[in-house]
């Protein structure tokens, strides 16, 4: 949804939407900002105050699962404080989207490019307090049943996916696609790999992957919002789109690897020292790290490489090669994720 898009619908379903959510009062749109595809920060006016809002566009299946991480899930284990400021969501009468309303937050997202250690200590305990609240949950299986699982399963089932949907690409040493195949050729030698390393991965996962828990299921920097306070830094957990269950790892390795190497161990560390402050549960060691990591990155990128298929067989496919051979050096990227000595 564009921008001007945006503008049209504001006097429409949005404009009742945000009324509702701000009690009836009037609202005027006094500013807009795209963020990126689909979500807006707002500026809108309520007697004579201007207060700021994101408004995001989605999937209703989506909305529904946003609405009961920071409704239902989060606030049944008292960490209401830590997930996405919801005000409310709303379908469109068509049933294709829905409109979800937050708060706007102070702060920034964590960063990378020069971490600082206190901001990423604060997010890693954030969600080292969701993984061990609802560990063995009764809501567990609530939160699979709307988000999924992204255990073991998910490798296979995406590592499987993958390799029929590469064989399905129409490409053509005629029509100049050489590049187009020799990546796809690639891709297709590393998933067939991927499917014979299963059995290994599978076992890994089962001996020390932990127990299932509640995940983000997309823990970006970008997606952990940090404030500093005087009593150290406050953190909110946003754009839980892809939440789901299964082992803790998958959240911990997927923001590890947004990161230098050299910052991984001591972000492992205070994940470990955050866990065992909360829990005993048992920490693998290095090698089997290494392995559930791999796995969990490997199914990540099989399920892109899934929907990336898709995606250009629904339109303009120009941008498929670019894709094909850069998701072939992501794949070579990956181990090990914990650098060994």
């Amino acid at each position: 949804m564009t921008s001007a898009q945006l503008d049209v619908t504001l006097g429409g379903q949005l404009q009742t939407c945000l009324q509702e959510a701000l009690d009836g009062q009037s609202v005027r749109l006094a500013r807009q900002e795209q963020l990126k595809a689909n979500v807006h920060r707002l500026g809108v006016v309520i007697d004579g105050w201007e207060r700021m809002l994101i408004v995001k566009w989605s999937d209703p299946v989506v909305a529904r699962r946003s609405r009961l991480v920071a409704c239902r899930w989060l606030p049944a284990v008292g960490l209401g404080d830590l997930g996405p400021p919801l005000l409310t969501v709303a379908a469109e009468r068509n049933g294709e989207g829905a409109w979800q309303i937050y708060e706007d937050l102070p702060g920034k997202p964590l960063s990378t490019e020069q971490p600082v250690v206190g901001e990423v200590e604060a997010v890693i305990d954030a969600i080292a307090r969701v993984h061990t609240s609802f560990a063995e949950h009764p809501l567990l299986r609530e939160c699979r049943l709307w988000g999924g699982d992204r255990g073991i399963h998910f490798y296979s089932a995406n590592v499987h996916d993958a390799v029929i949907a590469l064989h399905s690409l129409d490409l053509d040493l005629d029509r100049g696609d050489a590049n187009a195949i020799a990546a796809r050729d690639a891709l297709l030698e590393r998933m067939h790999l991927l499917e014979q390393e299963e059995p290994e991965r599978a076992q890994s996962l089962a001996s020390a992957g932990g127990p299932d828990t509640l995940l983000h299921g997309d823990l970006w920097p970008t997606n952990a919002i940090v404030q500093s306070r005087s009593d150290g830094f406050s953190v909110r957990l946003i754009d839980w789109d892809e939440v789901a269950a299964g082992p803790s790892w998958y959240d911990v390795s997927t923001l590890m690897l947004r990161f230098d190497p050299s910052h991984r161990r001591w972000i492992l560390d205070a994940y470990r020292q955050a866990v065992a402050r909360l829990a005993d549960w048992p920490i693998p060691g290095d090698r089997d790290l290494n392995l559930i990591f791999e796995t969990c990155a490997y199914a990540r990128l099989a399920s892109l490489l899934v929907w990336s298929v898709a995606a250009a067989a629904e339109g303009d496919s120009g941008w498929l090669p670019e894709r094909l051979a850069a998701m072939v050096e992501w794949l070579d990227a990956v181990r090990p994720v914990l650098p060994t000595p």
